[in-house]
């Protein structure tokens, strides 16, 4: 019986951000898969072009990503300007990309392994979980971040009207029998 408690008061308390990762890991999902069915494409397509192929996958799952985070994962957020939204989107994926053609250039250039098995290995295992670590982290702080809240105001409470000497820090809750006083 203690632990369900337990359980309960920790989804409860945590509530908000399990909807949140659940929505951000959907859209992910979807971006992932679109990513991965646009750079097998290339791959097969254009021979010898697994930088770019890279690239271009991550540039239309960016737009996915995009559309899905802005409508979906974080529509209840505060928006800045859709402009600077956007140009913060693009840029910090742009980040993204490069963390992930970085995995895929070490494989091909460094390790001497471009094949269509050792791309996918080393951007979808190695480069997409460091790059969408880092997307989480920006999107939430610089891209989608929470509105202000309301609450230090309602919790500033003034100095007593009665002339007493007790001055009423903005920490302390007001009693409820005496707000109506």
């Amino acid at each position: 019986m203690a632990r369900v408690t337990v359980v309960r008061s920790l989804y409860s308390r945590f509530e908000h951000l399990v909807h949140e990762l659940s929505k951000f890991g959907v859209v992910g999902a979807v971006a992932l898969v679109v990513n991965m069915s646009v750079m097998n494409v290339m791959l097969v397509a254009v021979k010898d072009k697994q930088i770019v192929a890279t690239i271009v996958s991550t540039v239309v799952a960016t737009c996915v990503a995009y559309v899905g985070n802005r409508y979906w994962t974080y529509k209840d957020r505060d928006k800045i300007d859709r402009r600077r939204e956007m140009i913060f989107f693009f840029l910090i994926n742009g980040v993204a990309a490069v963390i992930e053609v970085m995995f895929v250039f070490i494989s091909k250039y460094g390790l001497g392994q471009d094949g269509q098995l050792a791309v996918n290995i080393a951007k979808f295992a190695f480069g997409m979980p460091v790059g969408m670590v880092f997307r989480l982290y920006c999107y939430r702080t610089f891209i989608f971040p929470e509105g202000a809240t309301e609450e230090p105001k309602a919790q500033a409470v003034a100095a007593p009207a009665h002339g007493g000497s007790h001055v009423a820090h903005s920490h302390q809750q007001p009693v409820p029998e005496t707000v109506s006083r």
